[in-house]
């Protein structure tokens, strides 16, 4: 990459919304995202969110197609990976002691946060951070009391799903505190002792995340949220979903679970 190139890739990230929406196109991935799922996730007007992405595009960072009456927006790998490679052996000369190799810096800083932290940390992590993951999160509260710290987070979170406080709330379940979490708000904050992937998607997703955890499971959990179903039989779905979720961590609590 040029230098006149990386400045204005540089320059194109350099304001907190075009990093947000840079940071969630990331997590994307090539299927990338509608400008209005993106202003959503954000909270950005529509004519702020087309500012910002045309500017992200003129530096040539993110790549737009038509999709029926959509536009869908994706990052570009190879400008990315051209920015870092431009950074690291450019401006930095290959020194290792300022640029670290790939996913070292992100595992230091991890490795920082957990000294800090009193108890072993569980994240449970689905799609939209609505159902499983916050079924999830509730319920091992609930069974380990305070000997771990718990999160869920999502990687296009939207709102909890009623009926899963619901089937929580009718087991003696606390769901006061349950906020659907942009995974994004998660990593670099949180160090993460075990990461808990509920749903295919997710799971899909973190082979192309770098470890951002000690230990990772999949524990692949059907989505209670069925579409169609009446209010009984998506009751009947959530509970379900709950109670395999309970089960599997009743066992996992019982399995001497390494912190």
């Amino acid at each position: 990459m040029e230098m006149e190139a990386a400045v204005q890739a540089l320059a194109a990230l350099a304001q907190p919304d075009r990093l947000g929406v840079y940071r969630l196109l990331v997590r994307a991935g090539s299927a990338g995202l509608a400008a209005g799922a993106i202003a959503r996730a954000l909270g950005l007007r529509p004519q702020t969110l087309t500012f910002h992405l045309n500017q992200l595009a003129a530096a040539g960072l993110v790549d737009r197609r038509r999709a029926g009456r959509q536009r869908i927006y994706a990052l570009r790998p190879e400008a990315t990976q051209a920015l870092f490679s431009f950074l690291g052996e450019d401006c930095c000369q290959g020194r290792t002691d300022l640029c670290l190799p790939a996913g070292a810096g992100a595992r230091a800083r991890s490795e920082a946060l957990r000294a800090k932290q009193e108890r072993p940390t569980v994240l449970f992590l689905c799609a939209r951070n609505s159902a499983r993951s916050q079924m999830a999160e509730a319920l091992m509260r609930w069974n380990a009391g305070r000997r771990f710290d718990v999160y869920s987070a999502g990687l296009r979170p939207t709102d909890v799903h009623p009926h899963a406080r619901a089937v929580l709330e009718e087991i003696g379940v606390r769901t006061d505190g349950l906020v659907s979490t942009d995974l994004g708000d998660v990593l670099g904050h949180i160090g993460i002792d075990h990461a808990i992937v509920v749903c295919d998607e997710a799971d899909r997703a973190c082979r192309d995340i770098q470890a951002f955890a000690r230990r990772r499971e999949f524990w692949p959990i059907d989505d209670p949220d069925v579409e169609g179903f009446d209010q009984d039989q998506s009751l009947a779905s959530f509970r379900a979903a709950r109670d395999v979720l309970d089960e599997r961590i009743r066992a996992w609590l019982r399995g001497g679970i390494q912190n």
